[in-house]
């Protein structure tokens, strides 16, 4: 998988549930790690008003890892092993609310 939009699912506080990425379907298995880093706003942007655009200043990224969702949504009874979770890098655009795959 390349990097690119991802559709997420969250908590009402904004915490990632499940991740879709190229059609298949995934759910978080593991409690998510979210940091935010700070970009080259300098290099990507030319001017911007003052106090108006946080997030041209950081980024929200997110470690999530996750599990592939069985299909017709079955529940699995144990964990996934740690051999079958995958863990993959988010950023969720603040002024948008969009997100993206970042690493995998």
């Amino acid at each position: 998988m390349a990097e690119g939009p991802a559709l997420v699912a969250t908590t009402s506080s904004g915490q990632p549930l499940r991740v879709e990425l190229e059609g298949r379907r995934y759910r978080v298995a593991a409690d998510p790690v979210r940091w935010y880093e700070r970009r080259s706003w300098w290099e990507e942007v030319a001017r911007a008003p003052r106090g108006l655009c946080p997030h041209l200043v950081d980024r929200e990224i997110w470690r999530v890892q996750v599990a592939p969702e069985r299909p017709g949504g079955a529940r699995r009874r144990r964990p996934p092993a740690e051999a079958e979770l995958i863990t993959m890098e988010l950023e969720r655009h603040r002024n948008t609310g969009a997100w993206s795959l970042l690493s995998l």
